[in-house]
This record gives C-alpha cells, structure tokens and sequence, in this order.
C-alpha cells in the first residue's frame, strides 16, 4: 500500500477541489483508497473547525495580480489565480470581512 506524504495528500484535495469530483470519483480516478481519501478530507475539515487553515504554498508564473484584504490591521495579498477554496478558508479563518 503506498504512503503518501502531507504534501502529496494536500496536492490531491487540492486538486479534487479544483476537478469538482465527489471524493469517491476523485479517489478512483487518482488510484486512491476512497476511504483513505474521505479520511484526508474529514482531517482537512476538523482542523478548519479548530480554528487552524492551512494555505498551500502556490508558484505562479507570468504577471502576479493581487488581491488585497485587510481587516483589524492585517494586510493579506493574494494572487487572483487563487483556487476559490483556498480563498474561502482564509475567509473563514477571519471571521468574514467587511
């Protein structure tokens, strides 16, 4: 049975995100155990209800865009190529913005 590392288990719901699969026909296309893959997600869900996001490192090539958020003093700069599920956890991390 293969390992896969915290990075390769990022890189594939990050990728079911982006692909719109439910997990079980995400996990058959990737070759993953559906029932280690729906294990991932529910981990991924229980830390983001623990307060905790975790925003995966991005590389873009080309022109860098941004998108500015500020709130209570912080100033966040993203790309716009952002995956809108990344952007919907950093919402949620800050309550929300005005």
């Amino acid at each position: 049975m293969k390992q896969f590392t915290k990075k390769e288990r990022d890189e594939h719901i990050e990728q079911w995100r982006r692909e719109g699969l439910s997990k079980n026909a995400y996990a058959i296309k990737a070759g993953i155990n559906p029932r280690t893959f729906l294990d991932w997600t529910w981990r991924m869900e229980r830390k983001k209800a623990n307060g905790f996001v975790e925003i995966p490192k991005m590389v873009y090539s080309g022109v860098v865009q941004e998108i500015v958020i500020e709130k209570s003093g912080m100033k966040i700069l993203l790309p716009v190529t952002i995956d809108a599920g990344c952007l919907k956890n950093i919402f949620t991390a800050l309550g929300g913005v005005e």
